[in-house]
């Protein structure tokens, strides 16, 4: 066989080859472009708080916390949605609203125009002051202020 058959038969081989290889590629493509669209997904738009239905809900606002008393067992967690319907524009906080209860290391916050639910770990019986310290004057503002009563 003559050098010039055996180079056109290597290539026709070549060339077959690298077509049956071309799906593959368009597979590997795609699954990387639908792991990239996944991990921006979840970068973006983190999942709020943790999975499962809320206890209690609480809205947050410029004017204060809806329930300034919430409830609990004693020695049973606490689910609670953390509403804040403020948008960004709110120049005092940007917006953002807390739920902090330092005795039992709680510290929530919540991005405007969104809602989160935390856990608030299983306490014993009596009462856990709680606030929001990120606008509208602070923890020092009456209307920010609340409390946690823990009963037996």
């Amino acid at each position: 066989m003559s050098r010039a058959k055996h180079r056109d038969r290597q290539s026709c081989h070549a060339d077959r080859h690298r077509r049956g290889r071309l799906p593959v590629r368009i597979a590997l493509f795609a699954l990387v472009a639908i792991g990239t669209v996944l991990v921006a997904g979840a970068l973006l738009f983190p999942a709020r708080g943790s999975a499962g239905p809320a206890d209690k809900t609480v809205q947050i606002t410029m004017g204060g916390f809806s329930s300034p008393v919430i409830g609990a067992t004693a020695g049973q967690p606490l689910r609670v949605k953390i509403v804040n319907p403020d948008s960004s524009y709110h120049t005092d906080g940007g917006g953002w609203h807390q739920l902090a209860i330092p005795e039992l290391r709680v510290d929530a916050r919540v991005a405007p125009r969104s809602e989160s639910v935390v856990e608030i770990p299983a306490a014993a019986p009596g009462e856990y002051a709680f606030y929001c310290d990120v606008c509208c004057g602070g923890k020092e503002n009456p209307s920010m202020q609340g409390v946690l009563i823990v009963t037996a």
